[in-house]
């Protein structure tokens, strides 16, 4: 049980340090660089140390195996807390970044459903805390890794660097309309959030599902009233809301979640960022919208 005194961050930490000694956290080294593309900045991580590339590239397949579900029953070495009656909040096994957290609804629901207004709901509880980088991969040529639905948080800064790659362009959002027309290369739709809308995280769950709804309209991406009908990506900060519609999971074999819509790009081998690197990194991420 965690202690109610505690902040959120206080018991991820103190979960973190458990995993860590138990193993039960699997963590995977990177190197990363950062490369200039089409007048935008990327984060480029590449799986480290040659000894322990292949080690992690089985976790990395690990943790996508769809044939078993590994939130029911979850891994009681990574819950972190309860999220309200309906999602709980749990270390990502597999982490790349540092306390990255995964919002896990209790029962099982498809990754390719809707976003739900409780989802919103709990997702605004950890943001009340956490300052982060939330997203969500609808459907598997999205990046979704298992089917039973989770969104996903990295606490800010990702890295040593105060502001995500795409951030120049991201900070031009605007409220009260969705924006397709930022100055990058693959389709899109943002719009700024109101500040401090995380404050009040029953406020900031109606917001979210509307401003969710009226990126999903200006994409077309449909539903049949339960499960979109068409995969997306999606991102969120305490400023603004990004919607990316897919139509390809990868690229020659280098596949894409919602981190590379920030311009934060994962790749197993040097001869992968090469290649990205050659044909250029924003008409990659166009290729796959």
């Amino acid at each position: 049980m965690n202690d109610s005194a505690a902040t959120l961050m206080q018991d991820v930490e103190r979960v973190t340090q458990g995993a860590l000694a138990s193993g039960a956290l699997q963590s995977i080294d990177t190197a990363y660089e950062h490369v200039t593309d089409a007048g935008q900045s990327f984060l480029l991580r590449t799986l480290s140390n040659l000894k322990r590339k292949e080690d992690a590239a089985q976790r990395l397949k690990k943790a996508g195996d769809t044939r078993r579900n590994p939130f029911k029953p979850y891994d009681e070495a990574l819950y972190v807390r309860d999220l309200g009656d309906d999602h709980i909040c749990l270390l990502n096994k597999f982490n790349v970044v540092d306390h990255h957290l995964l919002i896990v609804t209790r029962e099982m629901e498809s990754q390719q459903d809707k976003i739900k207004q409780r989802d919103f709901q709990a997702l605004a509880q950890v943001m009340q805390e956490i300052d982060g980088l939330a997203f969500y991969n609808g459907g598997k040529i999205a990046g979704a890794s298992q089917p039973h639905k989770h969104l996903q948080l990295i606490p800010l800064p990702m890295t040593a660097c105060q502001e995500l790659p795409f951030s120049d362009a991201l900070n031009q959002l605007k409220p009260g309309h969705p924006n397709s027309r930022l100055e990058l290369g693959f389709r899109h739709s943002g719009m700024q959030l109101p500040e401090g809308l995380f404050d009040d995280p029953s406020h900031a769950a109606d917001a979210l599902k509307n401003t969710y709804n009226q990126l999903r309209e200006e994409l077309e991406i449909k539903d049949d009233g339960l499960q979109t009908t068409s995969a997306y990506n999606l991102l969120i900060t305490r400023k603004w809301m990004l919607m990316v519609p897919r139509t390809k999971e990868s690229f020659e074999g280098v596949s894409f979640n919602s981190l590379a819509f920030v311009g934060a790009l994962l790749v197993r081998s040097e001869e992968e960022a090469v290649r990205l690197k050659e044909h250029g990194l924003m008409k990659v991420l166009a290729s796959v919208c």
